[in-house]
């Protein structure tokens, strides 16, 4: 696929001309993510979503800069009813592929020293509010608009009703927050390691600050959807330095994690 064949804002048209794309299919993104071979970099367009906008994660990469290994933002533009969103690429594979299975402990080590990492980010004046109250509405604006599906959810929700879940996790919701800065999605995928050492961190679309157990969490459920043993969940939180784990937590940001 060529830039000419696909509709494009001009400014960012005259940025990549000539270039090649291949599709990139990981992930549960509404986007379409397209690898920009000869420009080391990533387009992703996407419909316009006021709720979660690709603005708001140019807008957290930014700010990141030269603070976490993040990408670099080339290009942002929203453009008729979508927005559009070039990012360079971090060099190194993402710790879902097959290729960590033969040294899982590096890969895992990684995983956790880069939680460590983001969490120890100063938040001191971080513009990016994405605390639990947040989540909450936003969810509930999910629901509203229809854009929970209920038949993809995980195995223990599978088919319930949207709105009773949401119930459900305002009864559970934790009194107090030991607030970081998060990434917001901290899975497998969302996480490149290259030479075996962290090389940097990718989708910030739901970046900032909340409780640390939003990471915690969403990284404890990968370890379930890439079928890593229960052995290196723990070998995880115990590099990340978890001492007594919280399971209400946990529980809670799977099941938040679930409206998005």
């Amino acid at each position: 696929m060529q830039a000419k064949e696909l509709q494009l804002p001009q400014g960012l048209r005259r940025l990549i001309k000539g270039s090649d794309f291949a599709e990139n299919t990981l992930g549960c993104s509404s986007a379409v993510v397209l690898h920009v071979k000869d420009k080391n970099s990533y387009l992703k367009i996407a419909p316009y979503n006021e709720i979660e906008p690709l603005a708001y994660e140019a807008a957290v990469l930014e700010w990141l800069e030269g603070k976490l290994p993040v990408p670099k933002v080339h290009y942002y533009e929203r453009w008729q009813d979508k927005e559009y969103l070039l990012i360079s690429e971090i060099p190194g594979i993402d710790c879902s592929s097959e290729v960590h299975r033969a040294v899982p402990e590096a890969m895992v080590r990684s995983l956790a020293e880069g939680l460590q990492l983001m969490h120890s980010l100063d938040i001191t004046g971080c513009p990016f509010d994405q605390t639990i109250q947040v989540k909450l509405e936003k969810a509930r604006l999910n629901i509203e608009r229809g854009l929970v599906d209920a038949e993809n959810l995980e195995d223990e929700y599978l088919g319930q009703d949207p709105r009773e879940l949401y119930g459900l996790v305002l009864a559970t919701k934790p009194t107090v927050e030991d607030l970081v800065f998060t990434h917001g999605d901290y899975c497998f995928p969302n996480v490149i390691v290259h030479d075996g050492k962290l090389s940097g961190f990718i989708d910030l679309g739901r970046a900032g600050v909340s409780d640390r157990y939003q990471d915690l969490a969403l990284a404890v459920r990968s370890f379930r959807h890439n079928s890593y043993s229960e052995k290196w969940v723990e070998f995880f939180l115990e590099v990340y330095g978890v001492e007594r784990l919280d399971q209400a937590k946990i529980d809670f940001f799977i099941l938040l994690d679930e409206f998005f």
